[in-house]
């Protein structure tokens, strides 16, 4: 005897386990590829055989088999059996169908059983063929599998949250009439987000160095007027005359936000810090 296969034989013998469950896990994880796999079951079913197929939710399709075409079904996810005594053939083939797409498309896994029928199959029980499922399987649409993100857990000291705080309202607030915004974090100088002329590769983009020198002057400035100011306080930069583009900031504290706009749309700075700060109050 050919020693590879003597070898092949060895090393099956050697990783080969009992099997305390008789159920086979079809690890499909989409309902077009659960369809596929329960049409082949059944195209490679030629002894007798009683299939059962369970849904991780407890439906359960059981079919009997035999030369690749089935037999009689025994159990369904809901609704009635199909009646192949009295039923024609081509609806038999799409009641079918309808019952291998709606198992498939129950929640995954899937587990397999393959059974001895209860009885011995007559001569006359030819069944419904492999082939006449699969076409009548074309014509039923499946749902669509959710798409399901896995987000690492975080400590929550590590979350930066960009919804609260009135830097985080000025920014949004700003959107209106700023040409470019940009929020900073008050701690590291970096930034936090920043779009239109302040986001990167445009005219008034702001590199990390500036913001952190920047976040910088604003913490002296707060060391040296903690005594006299508060937080929250609006800084406005603004051309002499009142025209170009005008800078306003907003510093709440632990963050920054600032707006790069018309200076002729002082008015609109002020209303949005007014907002702010009597709905904060």
């Amino acid at each position: 005897m050919d020693t590879a296969i003597l070898d092949l034989l060895e090393d099956i013998g050697r990783t080969s386990v009992a099997r305390l469950n008789p159920a086979v896990t079809l690890t499909a994880e989409t309902a077009t590829a659960r369809r596929e796999q329960v049409l082949r079951t059944i195209r490679g079913t030629v002894l007798p055989r009683r299939l059962e197929f369970t849904a991780a939710n407890g439906d359960c399709l059981a079919i009997e088999v035999n030369s690749s075409r089935v037999t009689d079904v025994f159990r369904v996810r809901s609704g009635l059996v199909p009646d192949f005594e009295t039923e024609a053939r081509e609806n038999l083939a799409e009641k079918l169908a309808q019952l291998v797409s709606d198992i498939a498309a129950a929640p995954g896994p899937m587990e397999l059983i393959s059974l001895q029928p209860d009885i011995a199959l007559e001569a006359d029980d030819v069944g419904i063929t492999f082939s006449e499922i699969s076409d009548a399987c074309h014509s039923i649409e499946l749902p669509a599998e959710p798409v399901v993100s896995i987000v690492p857990d975080q400590e929550e000291d590590d979350v930066t949250d960009t919804s609260d705080g009135l830097a985080s309202q000025f920014y949004a607030g700003t959107e209106r009439f700023a040409q470019g915004r940009v929020q900073v974090d008050m701690s590291d100088g970096e930034a936090i987000q920043a779009d239109g002329a302040c986001a990167p590769k445009q005219p008034m983009y702001a590199g990390s160095d500036l913001l952190k020198q920047f976040a910088a002057d604003l913490a002296g400035w707060d060391k040296d007027t903690s005594a006299e100011l508060d937080h929250p306080q609006l800084i406005v930069l603004r051309p002499s005359g009142g025209k170009g583009t005008a800078l306003a900031v907003l510093h709440d504290g632990t963050q920054i936000s600032a707006a790069v706009h018309e200076a002729r749309k002082l008015g609109a700075v002020v209303n949005l810090w007014k907002t702010l700060t009597e709905a904060d109050a």
